[in-house]
């Protein structure tokens, strides 16, 4: 489960074959001349204060304060990094996002598993032996690799993560169930609804960049295991409810609509992603703005896990809007988040995670969300 989701060169033109491939996989790139010069401002706003946590490996902090780093966070900064390049054809975001994606590699263990890390006053990064969880931190990391090559395919750097790619892949299948859902990790066995949508949409990006790079077997597997995890979460679907199960261990939780969070928040994760229809994406948000209207005010109150307490940052359930064609609702929540967080001062529980979250909900391109 994820507490916190709420968890300067010139590009590279890279060889023809793999623009073309991009270009297929993921529609023209935009520029800045694309978005109207309001938004570029606020993303690159949202972009520098996120940049304000990358620590000179290449590492993202969850905060400015650069205290401690969750490779989930970051994996949605990175994402949100790639968006501001496309968005204002400014290298140096694209830049920190390879950046993030080979610290990520490079700190995988045999498993393909990526640990959380403090960070001490002089910049040491010491593991804590844990994480989150392990299928959405790869999940993630996954769609984070595909977000930064579509916007700047640079071939050489995406071979670099080549086995970086095969080994969240793995980390994946470590938790996979014969029911094609994935536990969140290891120590935890609990299926999430959010990590699977997270899970799927990274396998689905693990397959194209093998098939950029030239892997036909990664390509297969990750598309195979892809095709398991959408069975699995078909299996969720409870008709009573008019929603999925948000969780699965021995049993079902079955979702309550009155709880922000886990329960309506997890059927925002899903409804953006390919694992369901998009008639089927549509009815869930339709849902959700009327059981939780609430739910892109931040510092509105509303029922956490049963308890009371206040909504917090919530930008990806409006990337489920752009997905489901629901543009204008994304855009007022879009404008609703950020204008919480300045007057917040981005103070937390805002994290970098959800900046990288915001710029794509701010920029209206629904291409980096779902493969």
């Amino acid at each position: 489960m994820h507490p916190f989701a709420n968890r300067h060169r010139p590009i590279v033109v890279a060889a023809v074959s793999a623009i073309a491939l991009v270009t297929a996989i993921m529609g023209p790139v935009t520029s800045s001349a694309s978005a109207a010069s309001t938004t570029v401002t606020n993303i690159t706003d949202d972009a520098n204060w996120l940049l304000q946590s990358q620590l000179p490996d290449g590492a993202i902090a969850w905060y400015v304060e650069k205290g401690h780093v969750s490779p989930y966070l970051a994996n949605y900064a990175a994402i949100g990094l790639a968006e501001a390049a496309k968005q204002t054809g400014s290298t140096a975001y694209s830049d920190a996002a390879w950046s993030w994606l080979r610290w990520y590699a490079a700190h995988e263990d045999e498993n393909g598993f990526v640990t959380d890390y403090n960070v001490d006053a002089s910049g040491v990064e010491t593991s804590t032996g844990d994480e989150d969880s392990t299928d959405a931190y790869a999940g993630t990391y996954l769609s984070a690799v595909r977000a930064t090559y579509a916007v700047d395919p640079d071939a050489a750097e995406l071979a670099s993560l080549h086995a970086g790619i095969a080994a969240a892949v793995g980390a994946i299948e470590a938790t996979q169930d014969a029911d094609g859902l994935t536990w969140a990790k290891p120590t935890w066995h609990v299926k999430y609804l959010m990590d699977q949508a997270e899970t799927y949409n990274g396998l689905l990006s693990a397959s194209d960049l093998a098939t950029t790079l030239r892997d036909r077997a990664l390509s297969k597997q990750a598309k195979a295991d892809a095709a398991k995890m959408k069975a699995g979460i078909a299996s969720l679907w409870d008709a009573p409810t008019g929603a999925y199960d948000w969780a699965k261990s021995g049993s079902v939780n079955t979702t309550d609509w009155g709880v922000l969070y886990s329960d309506a928040m997890e059927q925002a994760w899903i409804a953006g992603s390919n694992a369901i229809s998009i008639s089927r994406a549509k009815t869930l948000m339709d849902t959700l703005a009327v059981t939780e209207p609430q739910w892109s005010s931040p510092a509105a109150a509303a029922n956490m896990n049963g308890s009371p307490g206040t909504v917090g940052y919530w930008p990806v359930a409006g990337w489920a809007l752009l997905h489901a064609g629901r543009t204008g609702q994304a855009t007022r929540a879009a404008a609703s988040i950020r204008s919480a967080a300045l007057a917040a001062g981005r103070g937390w529980p805002f994290t970098t995670g959800n900046a990288g979250q915001l710029i794509v909900l701010e920029s209206g391109d629904k291409t980096l969300i779902t493969p």
